[in-house]
């Protein structure tokens, strides 16, 4: 095949059979965060959001690349991954880069990386890869669970340790959730619930930092740490509150214009796009976020094979918990913790991985098709 043939085989692979739902709905919400980081970032575009848009460019590439192969190759790969995932994670106590009295991230020429983003996707993979190779009738006890569980623990206490307790909340989320397929009797559910309350409780009395735990007082009333911790909450309703049911418009939104909203750009974008398209605006995102994870959840059921629909529910899982607790802290539902909204919060390494994860559910919709 000449040079010239081997890049048009390329372009039609990826066209053929191309999932147009998942990419309308990728590309619609893209370009609604786009415009919300321009009205975060007071229409600089030199800044953050230059940045931003240089990882979704990356990240757009890298799913392209991802949807043109068979998402198999990925089963084959997984455990090597899975542990390159863990010696990155490794590296961050050794030679990361201390920001915020946190090390997360390793340095790469002018860019910094977060190898925990990255270990959403790989987290995701390797446990796929372990639950499918199993029989999908053996039977299933929480002793069965041990290795499974071994995998996602490890690397959250990597993550929780830099400290990243949000980044470790969502992978022991997703993970659980991947595990909850393996259908483990009543007597298993409730052995693990009763250990998952007992790590808590020992989580929070010797290894959660006084911050992490001042959060869930702030969040049960805010108006009493108004001069500090609870200031970014209270200014995140006021500006949910002024947008209304249409909203005051791009570039309206006094919290964001005038300053008073902290985090604008990162763990509170929502906010921001809220008093500016208001109720019907942000309705309008929403629906799109649960019409992309409940496509996701279709594919699974569609899936070739229990590798495929495994990937599937991570990745699905994988949004749904970044929005649903996302917003839920914006709402006041739920603590503060740092977790992003995808694609609208500036984050150039978890737009990556979000990217990475759409490539994989292209890559398994694409599969349907073919035979094989």
């Amino acid at each position: 095949m000449t040079s010239i043939g081997r890049p048009r085989s390329l372009l039609r692979r990826i066209l053929q059979n191309i999932d147009w739902v998942i990419v309308t709905l990728v590309a619609g919400i893209v370009a609604l965060a786009l415009i919300n980081l321009n009205s975060a970032g007071t229409g600089d575009w030199s800044g953050k959001i230059q940045v931003q848009m240089r990882w979704l460019g990356l990240g757009t590439i890298a799913a392209v690349i991802v949807a043109a192969l068979d998402y198999r190759v990925l089963h084959r790969m997984a455990y090597a991954a899975y542990l390159g995932g863990l010696g990155l994670l490794g590296l961050v106590p050794l030679i990361g880069v201390m920001r915020n009295d946190a090390r997360r991230w390793l340095e790469l020429g002018d860019y910094q990386f977060q190898p925990s983003e990255l270990m959403k996707i790989l987290l995701i993979a390797a446990l796929a890869r372990y639950l499918s190779d199993r029989p999908s009738k053996a039977p299933r006890k929480v002793r069965h669970l041990i290795v499974p569980f071994i995998m996602f623990l490890v690397p959250v206490a990597l993550i929780v340790n830099q400290p990243d307790l949000s980044t470790g909340i969502i992978c022991s989320l997703v993970a659980l959730t991947i595990l909850a397929l393996t259908e483990l009797s009543l007597k298993s559910i409730l052995a693990l619930m009763t250990t998952g309350v007992t790590l808590f409780m020992l989580g929070w009395a010797f290894f959660m930092h006084k911050y992490q735990r001042s959060r869930i007082d702030v969040w049960l009333n805010p108006e009493a740490y108004a001069d500090n911790e609870g200031y970014q909450t209270i200014q995140a309703m006021i500006g949910v509150g002024n947008g209304g049911f249409f909203g005051r418009g791009v570039r309206q939104g006094t919290q964001n214009t005038l300053d008073f909203l902290p985090y604008g750009d990162t763990d509170f974008p929502f906010a921001v796009y809220a008093e500016e398209w208001g109720f019907l605006g942000a309705a309008m995102v929403l629906i799109m976020f649960a019409a992309l994870v409940l496509w996701g959840l279709g594919l699974a059921s569609q899936a070739r094979d229990r590798f495929g629909a495994l990937l599937c529910v991570g990745v699905s899982s994988l949004f749904f918990f970044h929005v649903c607790i996302n917003v839920g802290m914006v709402l006041q539902l739920l603590p503060v913790t740092g977790i992003t909204i995808p694609f609208f919060s500036v984050g150039g390494s978890n737009a990556l991985a979000m990217m990475l994860g759409i490539g994989i559910l292209l890559s398994v919709s694409r599969s349907r098709h073919q035979r094989g």
